[in-house]
């Protein structure tokens, strides 16, 4: 039978665990309207160059990192952190335009997936 201290604690945990995927939750859905917004800004599929194919990749990526997130905190972490630094080389060699809104748009996911590596870190069991 488990005292309250634990409970106490270990509920604290689960809701910050929680409060950690409804953020995510909300950056993936305003991820997910950025990417709706790029892809049908693009024309044809012959319009697609570096730049273009890298940013989806990176999204695809996300959202590996994303679908893990509910089993496993460390890897999305690391997963996100990698998209991260993808995002960081589409910006500094690949962007020819609005080059700096990529890592803008990636810092609140970075903060996450360092949140996310600490939680699995120290979460309970």
């Amino acid at each position: 039978m488990k005292t309250d201290a634990i409970d106490k604690k270990g509920e604290r945990k689960n809701i910050f665990l929680w409060t950690l995927r409804i953020l995510l939750l909300i950056y993936a859905i305003l991820y997910l309207l950025f990417i709706i917004d790029f892809v049908s800004n693009i024309k044809d599929f012959k319009s697609l160059d570096i730049e273009n194919i890298v940013l989806i990749i990176l999204f695809f990526i996300f959202i590996i990192g994303y679908s893990i997130s509910w089993k496993n905190e460390l890897t999305s972490g690391v997963i996100f952190i990698i998209w991260f630094i993808g995002m960081c080389f589409h910006n500094f060699f690949l962007c020819t335009s609005d080059c700096g809104a990529g890592i803008a748009m990636g810092i609140p996911l970075l903060i996450l997936s360092i949140i996310f590596i600490i939680y699995a870190r120290i979460k309970p069991g």
